[in-house]
């Protein structure tokens, strides 16, 4: 039987950069997460904090990728509906243990990982066609990080 491997992103958590962002502040603010996470508004401010807005959040994205900062980023769930051979699910596995997989029907599945496995699979040379398109779905999922990405995707390619 002939599979066309397809990947649709079907579930990610909402604000999921946002509460990346606010779990990587509160390692060294007073302040917990979830007052972090809706600090958004400049007229009532947190003491000694700027507020949450989507450039704050961009910036701790951006620094804790630099930083290897990895914890941070497995806040959150993203799950996808793939058509794939069982060889490429078994590849996908044997790549990180934190993917979960439910097999629908025969080449049908439902994948599930946090937004740490993507980013190690987008900064790992060696993907796979399955993994490539779960990558690409962080534009959607997590676009500042798919930024972070690209510009380190292409300043490698430039070399």
């Amino acid at each position: 039987m002939s599979f066309t491997l397809r990947a649709h992103l079907v579930a990610y958590e909402p604000d999921l950069e946002r509460v990346c962002a606010a779990a990587m502040r509160s390692c060294y603010s007073p302040h917990p997460g979830y007052e972090l996470f809706t600090h958004t508004n400049p007229d009532r401010t947190l003491e000694g904090e700027k507020v949450f807005d989507s450039e704050r959040i961009s910036g701790l994205l951006r620094r804790a990728l630099e930083l290897g900062h990895y914890d941070i980023l497995e806040h959150n769930s993203i799950t996808w509906l793939a058509e794939a051979k069982e060889e490429e699910i078994l590849s996908l596995l044997n790549s990180s243990k934190f993917f979960e997989t439910s097999r629908l029907d025969e080449g049908s599945w439902l994948i599930t990982t946090n937004l740490r496995v993507l980013v190690e699979l987008a900064r790992n040379n060696t993907q796979s066609s399955l993994t490539k398109e779960l990558v690409s779905s962080l534009t959607i999922a997590a676009p500042n990080v798919s930024s972070v990405l690209s510009a380190e995707a292409k300043e490698l390619g430039s070399r």
